[in-house]
């Protein structure tokens, strides 16, 4: 055990394992970490580790500066996994978010818990998450297994869109337009451009996606300069034009790339936020326009897209590492602009929180 780490205590470790009856977390494996050992008839084997959702030192993976000692070795903290994927997702920090572990320490919960009442309702207990295809569809799925850059959903309803247009999306999918061609899992906090899909039909649906390697993150620090923008919109010029730049810059940028309209640029159809039409339709429910606006602002953080048909590939947001939280309290508009709260990692490691101001058209 290394120094200045917060381990868990033994019975931390044990409680962690007993309530998802000894089964591993990660989606799709839930295999079984402890049994007889066949040398001593006295002994069991342990084949599973408690592993930190927040790292249990500093320059670990998923560090957090601000919990204390307490909570870092408190139950809340650690998933229980198998050895192979409880080094996976340590390995792979960047991919597995606290968000995603922790929805997958509540779900491995949930399917225990449920599998001790009724073992046909374990799956049912599995909570779904939002995926994206594309601009215009979202469906609502359960994590059935991760495989490097394979992605295996059990597909439990389209939430936008509808099954006919998933089919044809599928179907037609190599002759669609490049920029149409990525996925936002909502629990992941992740989006990348896709390489392949197929659906495998049976007593149930699973959509099996192929996606690329997720682009690595810019530091914010080096936003260049920019000129400052009051709440409505408009240029700071009560004590003349001021600037800004680094985090400020990477900030206001973040608002001004929600107000962009989708398809308002006709040389550039692809580009801007569907911020507008989410409000259109869903201003009157909160959480559902908060969740597919934190979908928005992954895929602008994420998936690159032409400035222009001859121009190449780039991010609107490329130096956001993930967008942990975000919240809308009011469907008001002031100065014809929706106020979002928003809890994000920075490329540089560090964490931002606070609201900002997003543009909406009142005439699409």
């Amino acid at each position: 055990m290394g120094k200045n780490r917060d381990e868990f205590t033994p019975n931390t470790k044990r409680v962690m394992a007993e309530r998802v009856a000894w089964r591993c977390s990660f989606p799709g494996c839930g295999k079984n970490t402890v049994g007889p050992d066949s040398a001593d008839p006295s002994k069991k084997i342990n084949n599973g580790t408690a592993a930190h959702i927040c790292a249990a030192a500093e320059r670990g993976p998923r560090y957090d500066s601000n919990m204390s000692t307490e909570e870092r070795r408190a139950i809340t903290n650690g998933i229980w996994m198998c050895k192979d994927h409880g080094a996976l997702i340590d390995s792979d920090f960047s991919v597995y978010s606290v968000e995603t572990l922790r929805n997958w320490k509540q779900e491995a919960e949930h399917r225990a818990a449920a599998s001790l009442r009724d073992p046909t309702l374990e799956k049912v207990a599995q909570s779904t998450t939002f995926l994206q295809l594309g601009h215009n569809l979202v469906l609502n799925v359960r994590w059935k297994s991760i495989d490097s850059n394979y992605w295996h959903f059990e597909l439990v309803s389209v939430q936008i869109g509808s099954q006919e247009q998933l089919e044809k999306y599928i179907l037609e999918f190599h002759r669609l337009d490049e920029h149409d061609r990525f996925t936002v899992i909502e629990s992941q906090g992740d989006a990348r451009e896709l390489l392949g899909i197929h659906l495998e039909t049976g007593n149930e649906n699973y959509v099996v996606l192929t996606v690329a390697k997720k682009l690595p993150v810019e530091d914010p620090n080096k936003v260049g300069m920019d000129i400052k923008l009051g709440p409505d919109g408009d240029l700071c010029i009560e004590n003349g034009i001021q600037r800004v730049k680094g985090k400020d810059a990477a900030i206001q940028k973040v608002s001004t790339s929600m107000g962009i309209v989708k398809g308002e640029m006709k040389e550039s159809p692809w580009l801007g936020s569907k911020l507008s039409s989410y409000y259109e339709h869903y201003a009157d429910n909160l959480e559902l326009l908060a969740r597919l606006t934190k979908m928005e602002l992954i895929r602008l953080s994420l998936v690159p897209m032409k400035k222009h048909i001859q121009e190449g590939k780039a991010r609107a947001l490329p130096f956001v590492k993930r967008f942990n939280k975000v919240s809308i309290d009011s469907n008001i508009l002031k100065h014809s602009r929706l106020l979002i709260y928003v809890e994000l990692e920075w490329g540089d490691d560090s964490y931002w929180k606070g609201s900002i101001p997003a543009f909406i058209s009142q005439d699409i």
